[in-house]
Parts: structure tokens; sequence; C-alpha cells
């Protein structure tokens, strides 16, 4: 997201939500993350991390699809809450890693990471680890669910609702199809996610080390 040599702390900002997805309990990530320890595996490379908590949003309403979208009020308003927090601690010259959270919020952090570069020159680049591409629209996938659709939303083809978080447009979207990378497309074995867990950590080491801006979003959930 920017660069390690200008970044001091890097900020952990929960947010436990499963209102895009099509099952419930990626809301309960952010918590299991810091059991498992993650704020003191990032801390042992000598870096100063600080937990804000997680972000509040409406509860998971669990409802079928309207007009195409399943809980898309509830998942504009966890998103634009996130983008909020995101775009603080970059301002404030912070790295944030957000712990989610089921896909859909990726439209919340990548968007304000986006915000972010075009406010100061930088390239942005995003490297998407992921078994599903993530470009549903309405019109492609039956269930509505929106966590199968943030990619789709940042390149501006998405509800209006999501589209324009950030003060993005459908004509100026927050991404550029050019400037995604995406890894792992397909479905995956356990020796595969043992593979991509690898790449993350290698990943992680390249962004904090270079100054290229990037914004990271990986997994292999099903849709």
């Amino acid at each position: 997201m920017t660069s390690a040599r200008t970044t001091q702390t890097i900020s952990l900002i929960g947010v436990p939500t499963d209102v895009g997805a099509g099952s419930i309990g990626a809301r309960m990530g952010p918590d299991a993350l810091r059991v498992a320890g993650l704020r003191e595996a990032i801390a042992a490379f000598g870096i100063e991390v600080n937990d804000y908590g997680n972000i509040e949003g409406p509860a998971n309403p669990w409802q079928g699809a309207n007009h195409g979208f399943r809980h898309l009020p509830e998942v504009a308003a966890w998103n634009r809450a996130l983008h909020e927090a995101v775009w603080q601690e970059l301002q404030a010259n912070r790295f944030p890693i957000m712990l989610g959270g089921d896909h859909s919020l990726a439209i919340g952090s990548i968007s304000a990471v986006s915000r972010h570069c075009q406010a100061r020159g930088n390239k942005l680049r995003v490297l998407w680890f992921d078994a599903h591409a993530d470009f549903n629209t309405a019109t492609l996938t039956p269930s509505g669910n929106i966590h199968g659709m943030p990619v789709a939303c940042l390149c501006g083809q998405g509800p209006d609702e999501l589209v324009s978080i950030g003060g993005f447009s459908h004509a100026k979207p927050a991404l550029s199809p050019k400037d995604i990378r995406q890894i792992g497309i397909r479905s995956v074995d356990a020796g595969e996610k043992n593979s991509c867990t690898r790449w993350v950590s290698k990943c992680l080491t390249c962004v904090i080390s270079t100054k290229w801006a990037c914004a990271m979003r990986w997994s292999w959930h099903s849709r």
C-alpha cells in the first residue's frame, strides 16, 4: 500500500461481517486471526503494530437477492465504513491491514488504496490471490452474493452504491483491469493451499520492502 521506507506503523482493522457471502462464519475471521497471533507475528519483523479493533456495521439479515443483489444496503454500509478507516490510516502514513470478513470488503479497502494512490500520484498494483476472479455481475450469478463481485465493482461494473465508494464512478472507476494481477484462479486442493500460503508470504515481504503501492487480496473460498 505504501513504502516501508516511509511507513513506521502497521494498523490492523477488523471487519467482522459475512453480509456479502453465501454462508455465515467469515465474521469470525478478525478475532480468529488475533487469537492465532497475527499481531505478534508481524511485530517479530521489528515493525510497530497497532490493533484498532473492529469497525461496526449492520447485522446480516440473511435474505434473498433483491434485483440481483443480496444485502446490498448492508454491504455498502460496511464498505463505506471500511473505506474511511483505511483512508484515514493511509493519510496518517500508516500501513493498514484489513482483517475480514467476506470478499465484498475488497471494495472498501482497495478503493481507499486507489484513492490514496491517485492523490499521491503513485502507481497502483493489485495482487489478487484467489480461486475465483470475483468479477461476477448481477446478470452472471443467480445467487446475488456480492462476495463474488468486488473486482467487477472496483472496475466500474456494479451498482452505484458500491462503484461510487471513495468518489469513484462507472466512468472513472477505482481500478483498471490492467492494474490487477490475478493468481490462482481455479479450484484448489490442500496441497495447492499450502503453495498459495508460501506465495502470500513472499508477496507480503515484497510489499513491505519495496516502494510500489499495492493492495493484496487472497483466499480460496467457494462461491
